[in-house]
Parts: C-alpha cells; sequence; structure tokens
C-alpha cells in the first residue's frame, strides 16, 4: 500500500482515531478510550511587541465495536490559552471499515469538509496559507452533520451540513461543504476540489469554491491552491503557493506567497518562510517569519511544541 496515497485519504478520518501520540488509558477486545494533545509554547515579534501565543490542546476519543465492521465513536477536544479557551471537537457518531478504508458519520463540533482541499497548501508551522482560509462551515462548526469516506487508492470524500446557531442578526445561520480529493496513481500529485456555502441571519450567504494540486518527490513537496469566493456581494480571486524541503530527519523547511483580492476591497497578500526541527514523535521547535506586502509589515514567530 502507498503511503503517498494514505497521505491525504486518511486525513480527515485522523480526529477520529485520536492523535499520532495519543496514549490509551484503558483498551479490550471491543473498546478503547484514547487521550492525547499537545502543548506549545508560542512568541510572536510584530514590530518589536512580542505577544505570548501559548496554547495546550487535550484530545479524548473513544471507539466502541457494534458489530464485526461498525464501531461506535466519540470525540472531544479543548484548547486553553491564558485568558480563554475553546471546544475545537465535540461530536459522536459511527465509523464503518470497508474493504479498502473507513467511513464515518458523526454529529456534533465537527471538522468542515474543506480542509481536504486547503490542507494541500496549509503545511506552514505558523503563518501562510492566505487565499486557503476557510469559511466557519468549511472549518469547524457546531450542530453539523458530517460524513468522511477514505480508502488506500487515495480517495478522499467529505461532506457536511451545519445548522443554525442562533436567531439574531448575524448569528450563523446554516450552511455546507464538499470536498473530494484524489492520489493520482503512484506519481506523487493529488488533486482536490471543494465548494462551501453559509447564510447568517438577515445577511447575504457567502460562497467559496477552491481546487487544489500537491506534488511529492522525495523530499521535495510543492502545493498550489486557487480560490472564488464571494462575501458580501463582492467577488474575490486568490491562491496559494507553498514549498517543503526536507533536509534530513530532523529538519524541514517551507516558503509559501499567497494572495486574496477582493472587488473594491483591500487585498491580502503575504510571503512567509519557516524552519522545524522536528527532533522526535513527541517533541519540535519552529521558527517562522511572514511579510505582509500590503501593509508592509513583518512578523516573526518561535515555538516550542510537545505532544502526547
Amino acid at each position: 500500500m502507498s503511503s503517498k496515497k494514505l497521505a491525504l485519504g486518511m486525513l480527515c478520518l485522523a480526529t477520529v482515531s485520536g492523535t499520532v501520540n495519543a496514549a490509551s488509558l484503558y483498551k479490550t477486545d471491543d473498546s478503547k478510550l484514547n487521550i492525547g494533545g499537545r502543548v506549545e509554547a508560542r512568541a510572536e515579534n510584530n514590530d518589536h511587541d512580542i505577544s505570548d501565543l501559548s496554547r495546550t490542546r487535550l484530545k479524548i476519543s473513544g471507539e466502541t465495536k457494534l458489530t464485526e465492521t461498525i464501531s461506535g465513536i466519540g470525540v472531544f477536544e479543548q484548547e486553553f490559552k491564558a485568558k480563554s479557551e475553546k471546544t475545537r471537537h465535540l461530536y459522536v457518531g459511527i465509523k464503518a471499515a470497508l474493504d479498502n478504508g473507513y467511513a464515518t458519520l458523526v454529529y456534533g463540533k465537527t471538522d468542515g469538509s474543506m480542509s481536504v482541499v486547503t490542507d494541500i497548501t496549509d503545511i506552514q508551522a505558523a503563518y501562510g496559507a492566505v487565499a486557503a482560509d476557510k469559511f466557519k462551515v468549511g472549518k469547524r462548526v457546531a450542530n453539523s452533520l458530517a460524513t468522511t469516506y477514505a480508502n488506500d487508492f487515495g480517495t478522499t470524500l467529505s461532506a457536511n451540513y451545519a445548522g443554525a446557531e442562533g436567531k439574531n442578526k448575524g448569528d450563523f445561520d446554516g450552511g455546507f461543504s464538499i470536498a473530494g480529493a484524489q492520489a493520482i496513481g503512484d506519481s506523487g500529485f493529488t488533486t482536490a476540489i471543494g465548494y462551501a456555502k453559509q447564510a447568517k441571519v438577515q445577511q447575504q450567504s457567502k460562497q467559496q469554491f477552491d481546487i487544489g494540486l500537491g506534488y511529492q518527490l522525495d523530499k521535495l513537496y510543492l502545493g498550489t491552491l486557487y480560490t472564488r469566493q464571494k462575501v458580501k456581494g463582492k467577488t474575490g480571486n486568490g491562491y496559494d503557493v507553498v514549498a517543503a524541503y526536507k533536509i534530513n530527519s530532523i529538519y524541514k523547511a517551507t516558503i509559501g506567497f499567497g494572495e486574496l483580492n477582493f472587488d473594491q476591497a483591500d487585498d491580502t497578500r503575504a510571503v512567509n518562510a519557516d524552519i522545524t526541527a522536528r527532533w522526535n514523535s513527541q517533541f519540535r521547535t519552529y521558527a517562522a517569519i511572514n511579510f505582509d506586502t500590503v501593509h508592509n509589515d513583518i512578523q516573526q514567530m518561535i515555538g516550542i511544541r510537545y505532544d502526547f
């Protein structure tokens, strides 16, 4: 089974099986409960002003066997910062093992479908993904029914629908996103496409169409994404390009450029780069820089991350 085919194909299923370094709290023949997460210290310099952006994430995931091929699953993930916290995931559903992969159907606060496309260029340690910024329904949203299918031939299909979260003007009023990706044989190419639409109470709906292409050649990865969006009656177009190179078993460097332009609105444009040292599967350090070419503004960030 090709690792290139699996890389994107199993991406959306990662959230239902816990983090890479998750530890088992208990495990029986029919059930398991895992806990994992990260502790990440981050400091950002912006015009000689240092900000502490440190955070911690805690994730608990469980799975219990219902039949030979179907399991019940539940996931909870919370993010903590110095002065705030938020729920990233909270959902329950089923996972079915198929001949060549898995399918899931879950309800709660789930990932939207657009990550299937945007993860092609959203690969940097801190910055980047200017055009890959997702609408709420395509990123992560509550009151969502989501399904994903992925197999070891490099196919990923994902869809979700989210209901209203409030009745006041400006509250999220529902939407959906759909996406698919396919690895092209053993060529190293992966292509993806996605669409999202959402509305707010008494406001115009937003629409987003993304298409992406990634290419892996040994230690070099190249990714590109094009987006077309309609927000508040204005049409926007944008793109991201990114390159990553694995220098050796520890160091990886990336560089990216992206822009997003709307009719009669401010442009967003930036170039960014970083270098990450992954000392083992649990501990990494990184340094990143972002240059906003519209406002001539520079940000730098250093980070230390421990996964558990």
